[in-house]
């Protein structure tokens, strides 16, 4: 996914000065480049005005027989796609600056998010990148400059081709690309059959749920959550949208509907997978099954390792995460296993002076332990010191990720610095938001207050013991309290449960973290750990009572996350 910034709109007579891109690779952006580029003509007063490169900024930068190499590296990978916001626009460019720097110019699709955002965006009158890059929820770091756009556009691509999989039976690479220059379909009239479930909208609640249409034969046919049941489910029944084939298909179906509402939004999360897990709807293509999750894991030998896995075991062994992605994962692992010298071989480890370290040692990513040039209490404490690193959010890794992408970001390398931010989110992610806190599952005995839509009147609770959800409860924030301290003794009070997570756990805690990353000035947590069990009562019902004080937050409109099943559809 690139960008370009130029002197101007004719790729004949103007030059690039800036180019960026981003590899995306199973809906992840796994490598970043950018490089301003010396144009050899002067940037136009308003260029500058508007992307804040100045003539001075390029005159020792490459020149773009320099840069062009690195995107050709990636476009000569098979299969690989070219895509962009207004793909004709940044191809013309570094086609023609291919073609002036002697090269060949590979035949690869090409992917316009622009054109794809006019098919498949709902509802959005302007397909601009800002205008797009909103209505995914997507923030722009640096507007106008080639990483920042193309990073913007590559994370509104992942949303859109998911909405296109979903919606329009995208399922293949060129059925994405035939969809982008669809022709669009007018809307099509409500049918018939819909008379009696027209009746059943107006008792609709505006309050957060999920919600389930019926077909003829009185079977679940599709399950979804909403933040506001009228608001979403109205849509369904309105004039049909623009090439939204598999809603249109599933509506001509759907005689009946039934809700049930939740407290919050992040209750309506939960309870959407839990019921699509259990009815297995046939409209519901998405989270029929439970999604892997990536752990890291510190072993309980001798000679601990860090090691990446995708379940909880029990094994007593501390693990870390959920991570978002298995290559983001993998990329914290690795950084912790450098910094650290943390050995990388399998096995139980038997030093023996006899043993010849292996490349490792050589190369000065390990202190050889097995041929006992590192001894065991040396080894452990570079383990707690790794341990200290994950775990301490402001001292470990946050701290050192954000001094290094301070440091990369002055030294100009962005893609650097985009992949240790990148590192910083995915920190973030599995924290809970909470300062300085162990990221390790076993210590995660925290409470969550979350304000329902009645914000003065009630909110839900949700417990985490050992990283399981344990309880969660809609309260009133004026209620008296006895039930819930009871509550807080049983769950944090006895030994944490034991045994291996199941799969329903593990999406819990996934869907968790992730809605608390993305709402998280909407909710308040606890950390249990260090309180007694009187003291976190207290504390809670002061963060309760707390919400019946807050002045009200505007209510958002519905929008798609990586965890709905369908977008709204209008």
């Amino acid at each position: 996914v690139a960008d370009v910034e130029t002197t101007g709109g004719s790729k004949g007579t103007h030059r690039m000065t800036e180019l960026g891109f981003c590899v995306i690779e199973d809906g992840v952006i796994v490598k970043r480049f950018t490089s301003l580029i010396n144009p050899r003509q002067p940037i136009p007063d308003f260029i500058t005005l508007m992307t804040g490169i100045t003539n001075a900024m390029v005159e020792g930068a490459p020149e773009e027989d320099e840069v062009i190499p690195r995107l050709l590296e990636e476009l000569r990978v098979d299969g690989t796609v070219f895509a962009a916001h207004n793909v004709g626009f940044d191809w013309g460019f570094v086609s023609t600056a291919m073609m002036r720097s002697g090269e060949d110019v590979p035949d690869r699709e090409r992917l316009c998010t622009c054109r794809l955002s006019r098919r498949i965006s709902s509802g959005l009158q302007r397909h601009d990148l800002g205008s797009v890059a909103d209505y995914y929820e997507v923030k722009i770091q640096a507007r106008h400059r080639a990483l920042g756009d193309a990073e913007a556009t590559a994370e509104a691509l992942v949303h859109m081709i998911a909405r296109a999989k979903h919606e329009h039976e995208a399922q293949t690479l060129s059925d994405l690309l035939a969809l982008q220059t669809s022709p669009r379909t007018k809307p099509k009239p409500i049918p018939k059959g819909h008379v009696e479930v027209m009746e059943q909208l107006k008792d609709l609640p505006d309050e957060p749920g999920v919600y389930y249409f019926y077909n003829t034969k009185k079977k679940i046919v599709y399950v979804g959550k909403a933040k506001s049941l009228k608001r979403r489910v109205q849509t369904y029944f309105q004039a049909t949208p623009k090439n939204n084939r598999k809603v249109s298909r599933m509506m001509r179906f759907v005689r009946s509907l039934h809700w049930e509402t939740t407290g919050t939004e992040l209750g309506a999360l939960l309870l959407e997978s839990r019921e699509i897990k259990r009815i297995q709807p046939s409209y519901n293509s998405a989270s029929l099954d439970y999604a892997s999750s990536a752990f890291l894991r510190f072993t309980t030998e001798d000679y601990p390792r860090l090691e990446l896995i995708n379940r909880i075991e029990d094994d007593n062994a501390e693990y870390y995460g959920p991570f978002r992605s298995q290559r983001m994962a993998e990329r914290i692992q690795e950084m912790i296993v450098k910094q650290h010298g943390l050995r990388t071989c399998n096995g139980v480890l038997h030093p023996n002076t006899e043993m010849r370290p292996c490349f490792s040692y050589h190369i000065k990513l390990c202190a050889a332990p097995c041929a006992c040039l590192q001894s065991k209490d040396d080894y452990r404490t570079s383990v707690n010191s790794a341990r200290e690193y994950l775990s301490n959010v402001e001292r470990g890794a946050m701290a050192k990720l954000a001094d290094q992408m301070r440091h990369a970001s002055e030294n100009m390398d962005f893609e650097r610095a985009a992949m240790l931010r990148d590192g910083i989110r995915e920190i973030e992610r599995v924290t809970l938001h909470a300062q300085d806190r162990p990221l390790a599952v076993s210590d995660t005995n925290v409470i969550i207050v979350v304000p329902t839509v009645d914000r003065y009147s009630t909110v839900e609770v949700f417990f985490l013991r050992s990283g399981r959800l344990a309880l969660q409860r809609v309260v009133g924030t004026a209620s008296r309290m006895d039930d819930l301290h009871d509550a807080v003794h049983d769950v944090f009070t006895p030994e944490p449960p034991s045994g291996p997570f199941s799969h329903r756990e593990l999406d819990e805690l996934r869907l968790i973290t992730s809605w608390l990353y993305q709402r998280r000035e909407r909710s308040a947590t606890i950390i249990v750990n260090k309180l007694d069990v009187n003291d976190v009562c207290i504390q809670m019902e002061k963060v309760i009572r707390s919400f019946a004080r807050t002045i009200p937050i505007d209510a958002d409109s519905e929008s798609y996350n990586e965890y709905s099943q369908m977008p709204e559809v209008a």
